[in-house]
């Protein structure tokens, strides 16, 4: 039987939202990192490196707890419900006996975050809620305290924290963002609800109180309490605007010493600058005091403007800047908007920071500040350390030089190079758009100095990048001014083609574009039919297949173009078989008719595997009978129907499912290297991309 072995493919930085990170109390090494897409990561050696972990029924991730005396069990909440890790973190499974049942089209029972009653490790408490704030369609039950008294495997619902209807008990309740026990006492708990302020338990979690006296607002997203005075703790708030076009009220730190019963600011040497944009108003969003030493906390202003990272070492008397964007060395421009904050419990010292696209430590009190999600190399490239958030869209070796490859994902992962053979990657250069996401690559050269790029995502087209110098330097192409759409306008961008340097196809919102002059003028040659991507005969770059929603189109000239009969609808996915330019692979992802993998040969198609999750097929370049197919799913539901990748060494006659060392088993991007067609490539979405060798 083929076999993979999936190892990441140490793409630099995160590109994706941290959403939580924790250090065990019983090893300052063994730490654990948790994305809104991006699933879990676990490192043993304090953020130098991290591995992949398994198990999880989704991948949007809220708050760790580690268990009081068994550094082996680590509790998660997800949108999924409450996960259980018996190994350190490594290997996950949900445990929501109790809870609603599972749901196929939203999540039912979020959970930010479980504590576990460190006087009986059995008992345990989950809350509804979500951090990031999650989308979900449905109702949710935000707000929801669950109980369990078995350690997990058997939970019910204690209450509901306000707001709530008293005529309807069952009704949800608001978003709870954080969860704090006070001390080691079991009975006093706080939760923060977003919109609806601070909230104390004095039983356990049967009754709620509403403690927000002296707030100047509700928007509370973080709080932490002292861990030696329970009943003195801190809170951030963010930004609040009454009414739209309004003056934005701007966030801040509030302290109380009474329990909650009172709160007084705590912001001198904060931001508290303030206008009618709440993302150019002062804002925070996370908050944490330091186990070690009470008198240390850190918070972060999130707005876009003033984005910094702030510390105290008074109790939140006084705050300083500890950090800037231009302070830190990361490999994504994302400011330093912290969201997440986490003290070790082993040393005052060292901390971590996260929030849009990295992961940041110190081990200096926050003097200075290292990307653990990535590496400077000598030659100034950059590698990643193992975890990865991208959202990936394609992956392309340049067919003419083994050394060259690239690969493009969403948002600020739109493009990213690699020279050397996969060990090190350049992002973008001069007059590459800093977001927006990149869909497909074109190779005008032999070499990879000139490349075409279609960039933009969510419909939105934000232009084909063209350079001539290997990356150096990007010019846009977008308007009427070059034939094509004006940039931002509603317009997909999705596959593209060269012939050579100056002959390029590409497909942007649906229709067929041609250039003849290297992409200073285009034309439409073909409308209609809602086209997506490209797919060339490697040794006949006129001859290519277009795919789209009524089928796939074939042209051997690059002028004229018939459709081939009986064609899976929509078709998401073509692929030629590399000896035999006349045998095709087409998928039709999610289509409840032609959901699959069908193979076009002698003029008659053949659904080759029934899975409507198939979202694309690789076919090996020296072996057409070894093929690879990705399982993708959206998020936005308890359970993901993705099951990672299926490989067939015989002609999709039988199939095996390869999913050793994936930490997520979505994703649609499939690849061989066909300068090392054993090598193939997996591109998850969230987790960013792996890469394996097929072995028999």
């Amino acid at each position: 039987m083929p076999t993979i072995r999936w190892s990441p493919l140490f793409e630099p930085g995160c590109g994706g939202w941290l959403t939580s990170t924790a250090v065990s109390p019983h090893h300052p090494k063994h730490v654990l990192l948790g994305g809104d897409m991006l699933g879990i990561g676990v490192s043993t050696d304090g953020g130098d490196s991290w591995q992949s972990t398994s198990g999880l029924p989704s991948w949007e991730i809220a708050d760790f707890t580690f268990h009081p005396t068994n550094p082996r069990v680590v509790w998660v909440g997800t949108m999924s419900g409450p996960c259980l890790s018996t190994d350190g973190g490594r290997t996950w499974r949900l445990m929501r006996t109790g809870f609603p049942p599972v749901s196929d089209w939203h999540y039912s029972a979020p959970v930010q975050k479980v504590l576990i009653d460190p006087r009986d490790p059995d008992h345990l408490l989950a809350f509804g809620g979500s951090h990031r704030q999650w989308y979900s369609p449905g109702q949710p039950l935000w707000g929801a305290v669950w109980e369990s008294r078995d350690g997990g495997r058997n939970w019910r619902r204690l209450s509901t924290v306000a707001p709530q209807d008293p005529a309807q008990p069952n009704s949800p309740g608001g978003n709870i963002v954080a969860v704090e026990s006070a001390g080691r006492s079991p009975g006093v708990l706080y939760v923060a609800v977003v919109g609806a302020g601070v909230f104390r338990s004095s039983d356990g979690g049967h009754t709620w109180q509403a403690c927000n006296k002296g707030l100047p607002h509700l928007q509370v997203m973080d709080l932490a309490v002292h861990p030696r005075m329970p009943r003195t703790l801190w809170v951030a708030l963010s930004n609040h605007q009454p009414g739209q076009g309004q003056r934005v009220v701007p966030g801040g730190v509030y302290k109380s010493t009474d329990a909650g019963e009172s709160w007084v600011p705590c912001s001198e040497g904060l931001s508290t600058h303030s206008s009618n944009d709440p993302n150019l108003t002062a804002r925070y969003e996370a908050i944490a005091v330091a186990p070690r030493d009470p008198e240390r906390l850190f918070t972060a202003d999130t707005s876009w403007d003033g984005s910094a990272l702030y510390g105290s070492s008074d109790g939140g008397r006084s705050w300083r800047i500890l950090a800037r964007r231009q302070d830190v060395e990361a490999a994504y421009p994302a400011g330093l908007g912290a969201t997440v904050i986490e003290f070790s419990p082993h040393d005052a010292s060292t901390a971590f920071v996260a929030g849009s696209e990295y992961v940041l430590r110190t081990r200096d009190g926050g003097r200075t500040w290292t990307d653990v999600t990535a590496v400077r190399t000598p030659t100034g490239r950059w590698r990643g350390r193992g975890y990865s958030g991208l959202c990936c869209v394609n992956f392309r070796f340049n067919p003419r030089n083994r050394y060259h490859a690239v690969l493009l994902a969403m948002d600020h992962g739109n493009f990213w190079q690699s020279q050397d053979g996969l060990r090190s990657w350049t992002w973008g250069g001069a007059g590459m758009p800093n977001w927006g996401g990149g869909n497909d690559v074109a190779f005008g050269d032999s070499d990879g100095q000139v490349m075409f790029v279609t960039l933009g995502q969510s419909g939105v087209f934000e232009g084909i990048a063209r350079t001539l110098d290997g990356g150096k330097h990007w010019t846009i192409l977008a308007g009427s001014a070059h034939g094509l759409p004006e940039r931002y306008s509603r317009a997909q961008p999705q596959g593209i083609h060269a012939a050579s340097q100056q002959e390029v196809w590409a497909v942007v919102g649906g229709q067929l574009y041609y250039t003849e002059d290297g992409g200073e003028h285009w034309r439409i040659i073909h409308e209609g039919g809602e086209l997506r991507w490209i797919t060339a005969v490697p040794s006949k770059p006129r001859w290519f297949y277009v795919c789209g929603e009524k089928g796939i189109l074939v042209t051997k000239d690059g002028n004229v173009f018939r459709p081939i009969e009986g064609a899976p609808t929509p078709c998401t996915w073509v692929e030629v078989d590399p000896m035999n330019p006349e045998r095709l692979y087409a998928t039709s992802w999610r289509s409840p008719e032609h959901g699959g993998l069908w193979r076009y040969d002698t003029e008659r198609w053949t659904r080759l595997r029934d899975d409507r999750f198939i979202a694309r097929v690789a076919v090996c370049p020296n072996n057409p009978d070894w093929l690879a197919v990705p399982t993708n799913d959206h998020p936005y539901h308890d359970i993901c129907f993705a099951t990672g990748v299926w490989i067939s060494a015989d002609g999709g006659r039988t199939w095996h499912q390869q999913n050793d060392g994936l930490a997520c088993l979505r994703g649609e991007v499939i690849a061989f290297n066909p300068h090392d067609p054993r090598q193939v490539v997996f591109g998850s979405l969230g987790r960013g991309y792996f890469v394996g060798r097929w072995r028999t």
